[in-house]
């Protein structure tokens, strides 16, 4: 059973929503894959049909580790909310026609369009996987920031993202460290576009932007954090843990990156430790041969940033140390770890991407 492509999720017209708390740092591949599918099959039992959503989103909550005095890759597994769901009736450009749901005309201002399925996955193309941000809405119609070709038929879910202030806190409920300068509280970098910038929390005040000091601007709480994008924490003090909850995706993720080398903060969605080399990005990101035409990725860990690349000729992953691909090539024991964002610098078309970890 393809639990990514075969089913959706229902949210809104199912009245008691199912929620699974699931701790990253103890959950195994085997005990997240078990529980999916055992929701699955409950809800086939129960008299869904093939053609039906069975089950609704669902909800988590993630302890992420951050390290003392480095800066950390931090990615955001759930989404806030999952508020909408339903099928794409028409596609023209930027503008999807949504069935199966009546929006608020303008609401959608921190919110993105994702697609969980494919409805062909013996055609071509698609939208399998995707996540673009919602700029505009009608009551049926969103408008997206990236143009993406979804069959007209795919499901889609709306995704309600986090801001600054519902993922880290705010006054009397930061979880990370503010001060009276961006020098002595933890900054927060946040990459659209291939730019990032940086906030930091004032004390009394709230999020700031760091260009703004040392005049207190105005206050950031409220900027959207994409969830196609991982967050840079440049943490100040000791060790902490961030607390991160909401509602998970099951299926490919796809988010939008910027090309002709620019750095780009991916999010990191899945629950379970991937190698790299088994991790399906090679289907996605554009492989050199070299390292300086071969998209990079680099993984955090304990706040230092190690490179690798993908060679054309054998596509064996290398250390970016490894300029030529004639050494060693990486092996399993190199992770895509959850909680971490991959920082991804994209060299060609390609984009990049991620397989659900369970089955594809």
């Amino acid at each position: 059973m393809d639990v990514g492509k075969t089913y959706r999720h229902v949210h809104q017209t199912q009245p008691e929503k199912q929620t699974t708390k699931t701790n990253t740092i103890q959950t195994t591949h085997m005990k997240i894959k078990t529980s999916i599918l055992t929701l699955l099959a409950a809800a086939l039992s129960a008299g869904s049909s093939w053609g039906q959503l069975p089950i609704s989103p669902t909800s988590g909550i993630t302890r992420i580790s951050l390290t003392a005095n480095v800066t950390n890759a931090v990615a955001v597994p759930f989404a806030k909310s999952i508020p909408f769901e339903g099928t794409i009736s028409a596609v023209s450009g930027t503008t999807l026609t949504l069935a199966g749901v009546t929006l608020t005309p303008g609401a959608l201002t921190n919110h993105a369009i994702y697609i969980p399925t494919h409805l062909d996955p013996g055609t071509v193309g698609g939208a399998y996987g995707r996540i673009v941000n919602i700029v505009s809405n009608t009551g049926t119609q969103v408008v997206t920031d990236t143009a993406i070709v979804p069959f007209v038929g795919d499901d889609f879910q709306i995704i309600e993202q986090h801001t600054l202030s519902s993922l880290l806190g705010q006054l009397t409920t930061l979880q990370l460290l503010g001060g009276t300068s961006p020098s002595n509280a933890d900054n927060v970098s946040i990459e659209v576009g291939g730019v990032f910038t940086t906030y930091f929390h004032r004390t009394g005040t709230g999020w700031q932007l760091v260009t703004d000091f040392p005049t207190a601007g105005p206050v950031q709480g409220g900027v959207s954090v994409p969830f196609g994008k991982g967050i840079l924490v440049r943490r100040r003090g000791g060790n902490r843990t961030l607390t991160v909850s909401g509602e998970a995706i099951t299926g490919r993720f796809r988010p939008t990156t910027v090309a002709s080398a620019a750095n780009n903060m991916v999010n990191n969605p899945f629950l379970v430790p991937v190698p790299l080399i088994e991790s399906g990005v090679s289907a996605f990101i554009t492989s050199g041969t070299t390292r300086n035409n071969s998209d990079t990725i680099f993984i955090e860990v304990g706040g230092v940033f190690s490179g690798y690349w993908r060679r054309t000729s054998n596509g064996n992953f290398y250390p970016i140390s490894d300029t030529s691909g004639t050494g060693p090539a990486v092996d399993a024991t190199v992770l895509l770890n959850p909680g971490k964002a991959i920082l991804f610098v994209d060299r060609g078309t390609a984009g990049f991407g991620m397989p659900q970890p369970f089955n594809e």
